[in-house]
């Protein structure tokens, strides 16, 4: 573990030594589990502020899908295979791509385009996730 006076070195080899899979593959899952962790924190902990850039109202859906998040992130991290993990990423996607759909005929033109615009998001976010989770099953 880290101290004090650690170096530069100590800690990437640390963090390296820890990361969920020893594969090219692992620094997208890294991030992509980081992202989960931090995108769940905000739904939890700010769905007022959520609702306010996506234009999705129902701040406790928007807490409970923060949950999924920190879940779907924390599996991500701590495994060392984390396909399925990566998996259930894709599938609150769909979840949130839904919700989305859902949304946008019920709301003013000004969270319409905050919706279009979280639909575009969650729509880059799904590449990534499908990209990631099929390496990430071809290699297990």
């Amino acid at each position: 573990m880290p101290t004090l006076k650690t170096t530069t070195r100590e800690v990437r080899d640390f963090v390296h030594d820890h990361l969920p899979a020893k594969n090219a593959n692992a620094p997208m899952a890294t991030f992509l589990g980081l992202f989960s962790i931090g995108l769940g924190l905000w739904e939890m902990m700010a769905p007022r502020s959520v609702a306010e850039c996506t234009g999705v109202r129902d701040q406790n859906l928007l807490r409970f899908y923060g949950a999924r998040e920190m879940t779907a992130g924390l599996g991500i991290l701590g495994s060392k295979r984390p396909a399925m993990w990566l998996w259930s990423r894709v599938a609150g996607d769909v979840l949130d791509l839904a919700t989305l759909a859902g949304a946008v005929a019920k709301k003013s033109e000004n969270d319409r385009r905050k919706i279009v615009a979280a639909t575009a998001a969650v729509l880059g976010v799904t590449i990534l996730d499908v990209v990631c989770a099929y390496q990430h099953t071809r290699k297990s």
